[in-house]
């Protein structure tokens, strides 16, 4: 099974510190998450400070980055078959992953240890906006992974 996900970080450089992660199964089972030790307004971009930081829910969706870790892991594991984590932006989101799972005893037992790239052709990207028309907010890390989700199963 096919796990799309997002992520929202603090500014697009190679320092950057995770603010948010987004995933939602085939199946459309969610996941969501806000870390609250890792970065601070401060640290962000003003594109994030206009346009990401104003989406984020905070209260029950914050967490450490320690408990990320754990809460992501459970969550995969719960979902009790093999799966792959989908991504459109192998570069930015993927290498949060490694980063959450960094020791062998933390990997969840059934994901893959390589990301599906998700296509990214005219058909995605017009895919992707009309899943964005329907009220989903871009750069929210859960609307970002439904919209990739309703994008894959539109060009499927």
């Amino acid at each position: 099974m096919l796990l799309f996900f997002d992520t929202e970080f603090t500014d697009l450089c190679p320092d950057c510190r995770l603010i948010s992660i987004g995933l939602v199964s085939e199946d459309a089972r969610e996941f969501y998450a806000e870390l609250t030790d890792t970065w601070k307004p401060s640290d962000t971009s003003d594109f994030v400070q206009e346009t990401v930081i104003p989406l984020l829910q905070g209260e029950s969706c914050q967490c450490t980055w320690r408990e990320l870790s754990i809460q992501l892991k459970d969550w995969i594991e719960s979902l009790e078959t093999p799966v792959t984590l989908a991504t459109d932006s192998l570069a930015w989101d993927w290498p949060w992953i490694p980063r959450l799972f960094n020791t062998p005893d933390m990997w969840p037992r059934n994901l893959a240890t390589h990301p599906e790239i998700l296509r990214l052709d005219e058909e995605f990207y017009v895919a992707t906006e009309s899943a964005f028309a329907t009220g989903l907010r871009e750069h929210h890390a859960l609307d970002d992974a439904k919209a990739n989700r309703l994008a894959w199963m539109a060009l499927k």
